[in-house]
């Protein structure tokens, strides 16, 4: 029997699509910038423009999907990692641990947000782009987070979405410093720990002042 056209004709646009990203990503590794063109794009996928605007309506768009894959990667590691921490006892050094090794070490996805980031400053477009899909990877990440704290025994002092960001915050500001010093992984280390320490507190402090509240006076 002879399959479907439909299902063939989906297989090859996912295919198109990948190629496309994979393109772009190898692009932005080589010149460091999102600022190319469609020809250079497809050029480098090996399809034609009628490729590219059937799968993408703007270069910018194609490197979101770039950042984005990235960040669908990097979220699979910190789920591991984080849900590694919750085996057996974690500690704070288990979520630290798991921060560590989830969020990746090298500048390359920092680097194409960091692009993005400044075009989103002077185009709106952009700018509603990457707030939803930064807003989708804290808000992915904010449970995970706060669950392997709490069962290390620290709650928050402040919001959980802000202490989520305040966390990725503080590895991004530690990556930063790979190209003006060597010793990165430790500066990774003490940074989230600092972070992670700083904005919480134990929950056994939680749980004593309920019980405080709920004496009679």
């Amino acid at each position: 029997m002879t399959e479907p056209a439909a299902p063939r004709t989906v297989r090859r646009r996912s295919s198109t699509r990948a190629t496309l990203i994979a393109a772009a990503d190898a692009i932005f590794r080589e010149t460091g910038s999102t600022s190319v063109s469609v020809e250079a794009v497809v050029a480098r996928a090996g399809y034609t423009r009628g490729a590219f605007y059937s799968n993408f309506r703007t270069v910018d768009e194609l490197f979101f999907a770039v950042y984005e894959q990235q960040a669908e990667a990097v979220f699979a590691v910190l789920e591991h990692e984080l849900g590694a921490a919750l085996d057996g006892h974690p500690t704070v050094d288990g979520v630290v641990q798991g921060v560590v090794h989830g969020l990746p070490p090298e500048d390359r996805w920092y680097a194409i947000r960091s692009v993005l980031t400044t075009r989103a400053r002077h185009d709106p477009e952009v700018n509603a782009l990457l707030r939803a899909h930064t807003d989708r990877f804290h808000a992915t990440l904010q449970p995970l987070l706060v669950a392997a704290l709490e069962r290390a025994g620290r709650v928050p002092t402040v919001d959980p979405a802000l202490y989520t960001r305040a966390v990725v915050a503080a590895h991004v500001g530690a990556v930063s410093q790979s190209v003006l010093f060597d010793g990165t992984d430790e500066v990774r280390v003490a940074a989230v720990e600092g972070c992670i320490l700083g904005l919480t507190r134990p929950m056994d402090d939680v749980v004593g002042e309920a019980d405080e509240a709920d004496r009679p006076a």
